[in-house]
């Protein structure tokens, strides 16, 4: 078992631990006595999970709801969650209850933006249970939905009171979540930790599936060191976004057809193949990213236009007027954040 302690505005441990979804109640006792509770899944979830979980808080002593919506980025949107909340409020859920986030990384930001403003906030605990949400979404509380100008851009900042993630749910995951989760892994790579990168090199995580406890507690530490700095992202946690500018727009472009993971493994490449141009980064750091995220199954190239990706960046969250803030690498491990207009980001496209 694994513990990382996140030293935010409301502070909360990470347990990483084999076998802890049949241990839920050991977890959550301690920090929620008996209340109302609405689990928060989607189809494909509650066919592996919701029971068993429903089960252990009725055990328990807990009243117990669930909400099931349907899987995919498409139900990431303003409707869903409306539902969402009226259905909480339906069931006269109050400050002193619980929602408990039972997915991947959409279920994890419609709880957690719901969670962020019924009552102007509630307890939520997230168990992810995809790898891409293990290691990146459902740590740091960052929670939003999409609107129709673009990814992520209705939310709020609202930290769960404890993640819990059982490494074990990821074995009922197909190739294609498992691909997901790697773009955003070599992702935390380039964040200062190029031993990561390393790691993976010598053992594709693909091909060595049974040390993914390990990759998600060392992503997961590596997030930690950068919310507490820069917990609303103000500064430094931009970093996060590596990939992300031009990988939310392939996302929208392809109607999400193209996974987030795949999508940022896509934005990483085009970034770096700018940066060799516009900052002069060594050609061989793209070369070792794309010898990397193919070793992961992932994709390095796009047949999205130019300006497609140009008119997405307009509506990215980091754009402000004329400028956007874009996180470009500078070695192979490492990247810093620059702000360019938009005229100027049009150059990194390659």
């Amino acid at each position: 078992m694994t513990r990382i302690h996140i030293n935010a505005s409301e502070p909360y441990d990470v347990i990483i631990e084999s076998g802890a979804i049949g241990r839920i109640i050991d977890y959550i006792q301690p920090l929620k006595t008996k209340c109302q509770v609405i689990i928060v899944t989607d189809d494909n979830v509650a066919a592996h999970y919701l029971s068993a979980v429903k089960d252990q808080f009725e055990k328990a002593g807990y009243t117990v709801f669930d909400y099931v919506f349907p899987h995919g980025e498409a139900s990431k949107n303003a409707a869903q969650l409306i539902d969402l909340i009226e259905y909480m409020a339906a069931q006269s859920l109050t400050r002193k209850d619980l929602l408990v986030a039972l997915g991947g990384g959409v279920v994890g930001d419609m709880a957690g933006f719901a969670a962020a403003t019924y009552l102007r906030g509630i307890d939520y605990v997230q168990i992810p249970t995809t790898l891409l949400s293990a290691v990146d979404s459902s740590v740091g509380g960052k929670t939003a939905v999409n609107l129709k100008a673009g990814k992520n851009l209705w939310g709020a900042f609202k930290q769960p009171i404890l993640v819990l993630c059982d490494p074990d749910t990821l074995n009922t995951l197909p190739d294609t979540e498992w691909i997901n989760g790697c773009g955003e892994i070599i992702k935390y790579g380039f964040l200062d930790v190029p031993d990561l990168l390393t790691h993976l090199e010598n053992k594709p995580l693909l091909d060595h599936r049974h040390n993914v406890g390990q990759i998600i507690a060392r992503c997961v530490q590596a997030k930690a060191d950068i919310v507490e700095q820069d917990e609303r992202e103000s500064g430094v946690r931009a970093l996060l976004n590596f990939g992300h500018t031009f990988g939310h727009g392939i996302e929208i472009a392809s109607n999400f057809e193209i996974h987030h993971g795949y999508a940022v493994a896509i934005g990483m490449m085009l970034m770096a193949q700018g940066a060799v141009k516009e900052n002069g980064l060594n050609p061989t750091v793209v070369d070792a990213l794309k010898a990397l995220l193919e070793a992961h199954q992932l994709p390095t190239s796009t047949s999205i236009t130019k300006d497609a990706l140009l008119a997405a960046a307009k509506h990215d969250k980091k754009s402000q007027g004329a400028t956007i803030t874009i996180v470009v690498p500078t070695s192979y491990g490492s990247s810093q954040l620059k702000t360019v207009t938009h005229e100027e980001l049009a150059n990194y496209l390659v």
